[in-house]
């Protein structure tokens, strides 16, 4: 007789993704996810066959909960709102982590290249969502700079904002820096 699946397969992977969203793919060993998350070594390896597929499957969920929301954020909210609400969703604080994607682009040397891809391929949709709305805001009047540049330029402020996060947890500082982001979109 079969045995009854005892796990929840989102929960292993909300388990996995924040151990490695705390320390890293090349940081965390199988033998602590598996402690980590419950599962039994035998089953880790039969649902995901290595630590690169969990790690995977991890980066998918993560883009379901956080990323394709940060996404719709700008797509449901045209022109300078869209990015003012963006950027208003930042916030240091104590438990600050930054985000798994950013994290996971600074061990690139570690990730298999189709791994690599799920971070890289969100940041170039948040990069074409930004320039979306920077076009708008200049049909608005409310932008009159280089597109390309401010989408560049905002990106790299958004990588900047995870990292210093980490070791600021000034929500006033937080709030701070995203007023002077915000400012230069004019």
């Amino acid at each position: 007789m079969a045995r009854h699946a005892e796990y929840d397969i989102d929960e292993v992977l909300d388990k996995a993704m924040e151990l490695f969203w705390k320390r890293g793919y090349e940081g965390v060993s199988m033998a602590e996810l598996v402690e980590h998350t419950g599962l039994n070594r035998r089953t880790m390896y039969a649902l995901f066959k290595d630590k690169n597929g969990l790690f995977k499957e991890a980066l998918d969920r993560y883009y379901m909960k956080s990323g394709s929301k940060k996404l719709k954020i700008l797509k449901e909210n045209p022109g300078k709102k869209g990015i003012e609400l963006f950027f208003r969703q930042f916030s240091f604080s104590e438990d600050f982590k930054g985000c798994l994607f950013s994290n996971s682009l600074n061990e690139k040397v570690f990730i298999k290249t189709d791994t690599y891809k799920i971070p890289t391929e969100y940041f170039k949709k948040i990069r074409l969502g930004l320039k979306t709305n920077l076009e708008q805001a200049k049909k608005d009047g409310d932008f009159h700079g280089d597109v390309n540049a401010m989408s560049l330029t905002l990106l790299t402020m958004i990588h900047g904002f995870h990292v210093h996060g980490k070791y600021n947890c000034s929500k006033e500082d937080s709030k701070i820096i995203i007023d002077n982001i915000l400012s230069m979109i004019k």
